[in-house]
């Protein structure tokens, strides 16, 4: 009788925490990763609380955020942000490669219904980083658009804009110099004509 008793009390507590067959997402690094709790997808009317924790293996779990009834608090110790949404999925943002792991949400039920929970799996993808390359001082780079070779720590560039002042300077140099040549010109002629006429007023005298 007693073991029929023991047996009894077993069953019950397996299936007060029955296990949901886990999921996977796969996130790329830097992005916000949302895990949902398939088992709270029917509303939390019959839970009392619901808890996310990462799983290590089966016999340890690191608790991570706990929402009961309407207060939701981080456990002590998390080491990085985490937060649940209205539909108790555990938001991660901008996860990182050591975010990979497995999650499993945890739920309180009351009286009359069975506890459950549910693992989900996340892999996060790795972080890309753009390396910058320096090249030796000295080293020619060719120019597709002039065909030719320059320095990358020469100051000189092709297709260097003129400044608007330097050029408009430059157009009243130029026609200022057209107008002196003008009149030096016209000053040349008209002694050369006053000296003919001075040579024939005195030829006529």
């Amino acid at each position: 009788m007693e073991i029929l008793h023991l047996a009894l009390c077993c069953l019950w507590l397996l299936l007060q925490r029955t296990a949901v067959a886990a999921g996977s997402i796969r996130v790329q690094c830097g992005e916000t990763a949302i895990l949902p709790c398939p088992t709270a997808a029917g509303g939390m009317h019959n839970y009392w609380a619901i808890g996310w924790y990462k799983v290590a293996n089966e016999s340890h779990e690191t608790g991570l955020i706990r929402r009961h009834e309407n207060s939701t608090h981080v456990y002590s110790g998390t080491q990085r942000e985490f937060l649940m949404d209205v539909q108790q999925s555990l938001v991660i943002p901008e996860v990182q490669p050591e975010d990979s792991g497995a999650y499993r949400c945890s739920l309180w039920a009351r009286v009359g219904h069975f506890n459950q929970q549910a693992d989900i799996i996340l892999q996060v993808s790795e972080c890309s980083t753009l390396q910058s390359v320096t090249l030796p001082r000295g080293t020619l780079l060719l120019d597709s658009e002039q065909g030719s070779s320059v320095s990358p720590n020469s100051t000189c560039c092709w297709g260097k804009p003129v400044p608007v002042l330097a050029t408009v300077l430059g157009l009243l140099a130029l026609n200022l110099g057209k107008g002196l040549l003008s009149l030096a010109f016209a000053l040349v002629v008209v002694i050369i004509l006053k000296g003919k006429r001075r040579e024939k007023v005195g030829e006529s005298l």
